[in-house]
């Protein structure tokens, strides 16, 4: 729950409209409750060994809120994925290496190492 309002920094009760300005803040509330329960979502899909799951639930807490913890568990992500990737590659297992890389496009976009696996890839599998 917020404690300040972030249009004049009064703070706030347990109510969506700030006693000083106004403000109604019901819409950030609801955001960041969303962006916890996605939050949420990721973890224990990450936990379980789901990132095709755990990665669009990421991507989705951190579209309602950029939390901290949203971006911490993002880094782990993407960290921990990287190494499944090398196992994959090392383990000559080609579509599963091949989805670990849209997991990373997804969390990372696209970029010039994941493009060089992807090729690499292509040419190893062939």
């Amino acid at each position: 729950m917020m404690q300040r309002c972030p249009a004049c920094n009064a703070r706030l009760g347990a109510t969506t409209l700030c006693p000083r300005c106004g403000a109604e803040l019901k819409q950030i509330v609801r955001s960041q409750r969303l962006a916890e329960q996605w939050l949420g979502v990721a973890m224990q899909s990450l936990a379980a060994g789901r990132p095709a799951i755990a990665v669009p639930a990421l991507l989705r807490s951190l579209s309602f809120k950029q939390t901290p913890a949203a971006k911490l568990i993002k880094g782990f992500m993407v960290q921990r994925l990287y190494r499944t990737l090398y196992d994959n590659v090392a383990e000559q297992r080609w579509p599963e290496a091949r989805d670990i890389l849209g997991h990373l496009r997804m969390l990372e976009g696209p970029n010039e190492s994941l493009r060089r696996f992807d090729e690499m890839i292509g040419h190893l599998s062939d």
